[in-house]
């Protein structure tokens, strides 16, 4: 039975309700003043995508005959969902700056910017999952093994939440105008940049071993693959900060003997990896 939502009743009404109540939030954005104000905002902030997100579930084209569907995969959930945050802020900038001076415009403007950062991060992350073989399924011979591969570790995410920490406690704590200032400079510029370092290392990086090759692939949108001869590798070096000795991760500094070098963050017990590598040698 397809259980696609676009042919569930309510999902129609749920697309109408959640439009109807972003056009209320943000008339009473300019009804009402003070901390009211700025609750209609951030209501329209929620249910404004959360629209678009909806109709677009429910209407975006998808391929026919593909048999019985149980039904919208993630991968499609999570690029029409990064599509309609991007939307929603675009639409807002853009409004916003149009209508710049007028009460309409600046209640845009601010609503774009709020919805900035989450549709940047999860567009990356849509760009980050897109269908990509492994390294070694492309790079390397049938009879080739694969002996080890690394993990990396979640707490490559550990500054993207020290910012995200931060900014929730200047923005409602008692700072003033510096905290709010200081909060958006962190929301709109340091969050999206620490996000889509961490996605880029956790969700892209490979690090892969046979008993002759080193086989590495970092980066997000630009993809950085090498494909090294064991023996080439001079030395490998373990930088691990307190919350790595403590978690148990860290990077990899690589030294070839040609003079080139590079690294690998957020490898899970990296000291254990350069042992690895070297019982090859």
């Amino acid at each position: 039975m397809n259980t696609d939502t676009r042919n569930r009743p309510w999902g129609r009404w749920l697309t109408y309700a959640l439009a109807i109540g972003a056009a209320i939030a943000l008339i009473g954005t300019f009804l009402v003043w003070g901390e009211g104000a700025f609750g209609f905002l951030l209501a329209f902030v929620v249910l404004f995508p959360a629209a678009l997100i909806s109709a677009l579930m429910r209407w975006w084209p998808t391929h026919a005959a593909e048999g019985v569907r149980s039904g919208l995969d993630w991968r499609r959930r999570l690029n029409i969902t990064a599509l309609g945050l991007a939307i929603a802020s675009i639409l807002c900038l853009v409004i916003g700056v149009a209508w710049f001076g007028t009460a309409p415009g600046t209640m845009l403007l601010v609503a774009g910017l709020m919805l900035l950062p989450p549709a940047v991060i999860l567009v990356l992350l849509a760009i980050s999952t897109r269908d990509r073989n492994r390294l070694a399924e492309t790079m390397l011979e049938p009879y080739e093994e694969i002996v080890y591969q690394a993990d990396i570790h979640w707490g490559v995410f550990l500054p993207t939440i020290l910012v995200l920490t931060v900014t929730l406690l200047l923005a409602v704590g008692p700072f003033g105008t510096v905290g709010y200032v200081i909060a958006t400079v962190l929301y709109l510029i340091v969050l999206p940049g620490t996000a889509a370092y961490a996605l880029s290392t956790f969700l892209n990086t490979e690090l892969e071993l046979t008993p002759q090759k080193l086989i590495v692939g970092t980066g997000l949108v630009v993809r950085t693959t090498r494909v090294l001869e064991r023996d080439r590798i001079q030395a490998v070096g373990v930088y691990q900060r307190w919350a790595g000795r403590v978690l148990g991760y860290g990077r990899l500094s690589f030294v070839c003997k040609d003079g080139s070098g590079f690294k690998v963050p957020g490898v899970v017990d990296p000291e254990g990896v350069r042992q690895i590598i070297h019982q090859g040698y």
